[in-house]
């Protein structure tokens, strides 16, 4: 069974809880920014190269710090998303947010469509996701709304 490392990073709009999603071409469906973790790249590099990468912007990371390496900001978890028969996503889940969506530039590459939504439309049956995008996006709009 192949094992790849990787990133998804959920970003949430601090003013106005609006959530970042991509369409993704091969999956056909909306999913936060994300991907692989580069050979000599951790997992906080990966996040935050990977947001700024597919969507221009830079995001803060929330989360837990390590006590002697304040850049290092631990996961809210881990999952492994199974991509095919031997084939297995080791994703280390972040929280990126940034201050207001509408001062937020969203980069307009032609091959890559990327929208702000709120968690209600998220949240909706027909919504084309994953059930895990939907429970992380409920559970870090809660935690942001809770700080501000």
């Amino acid at each position: 069974m192949e094992k790849h490392f990787c990133v998804t990073t959920y970003v949430v709009d601090k003013q106005n809880l609006n959530c970042l999603m991509i369409f993704h071409k091969k999956l056909q469906k909306w999913i936060p920014p994300g991907g692989h973790i580069e050979p000599n790249e951790g997992p906080v590099e990966a996040a935050l190269r990977e947001v700024m990468e597919e969507t221009g912007i830079s995001v803060e990371l929330l989360g837990e710090r390590l006590p002697r390496k304040s850049d290092m900001v631990n996961p809210y978890a881990m999952q492994s998303n199974i991509v095919s028969e031997n084939h297995i996503h080791m994703d280390f889940i972040y929280l990126g947010v940034v201050e207001d969506s509408e001062l937020v530039e969203l980069s307009n590459d032609e091959d890559l469509l990327m929208k702000w939504f709120t968690v209600e439309e998220i949240m909706e049956a027909n919504f084309n996701t994953f059930e895990e995008t939907v429970t992380w996006y409920q559970k870090f709009v809660d935690l942001v709304s809770e700080g501000k």
